[in-house]
């Protein structure tokens, strides 16, 4: 974590919007990036800029784990919270969110509506293939 000035954590909290619920996100009241989360420049505007979630978890609950991403678990990327993260790592931070990779994880059939199961999946270079499919020449 960098060191943060006197001045630093002053702008961090002054942009920082605590939901009025007691497990409500706290959201960036800065102009979020184009992802959508919330980023803070140290040491002027063309200091290096760090992912406020990120900040204001070290400074709340402590270090991230090596090799971790910080899940939001209320999925809302501009939420500040320490309490809506949790460290996982980057394949269940993938997995989780609503990305292809995960969409294409969570199916249950081939586009040809043949289920993935132990009979008909076959995994060739860490994908699956429908069996049937694949015998068929990628005709159903």
């Amino acid at each position: 974590m960098p060191v943060l000035t006197e001045a630093d954590v002053k702008r961090l909290w002054s942009k920082v919007i605590k939901g009025p619920g007691e497990k409500d996100c706290w959201l960036w009241a800065d102009v979020p990036s184009k992802d959508g989360y919330a980023y803070l420049s140290l040491n002027g505007r063309k200091g290096k800029k760090y992912l406020v979630h990120r900040l204001l978890y070290e400074m709340m609950i402590g270090p991230i784990p090596e090799g971790k991403d910080l899940d939001h678990l209320c999925r809302n990327p501009c939420c500040v919270r320490p309490d809506h993260q949790e460290p996982v790592t980057r394949r269940v931070n993938l997995l989780r969110g609503k990305t292809i990779t995960a969409k294409h994880a969570a199916a249950t059939h081939c586009p040809h509506g043949h289920p993935y199961d132990l009979l008909n999946t076959r995994f060739y270079h860490n994908r699956r293939q429908c069996r049937i499919c694949h015998h068929r020449g990628g005709i159903q």
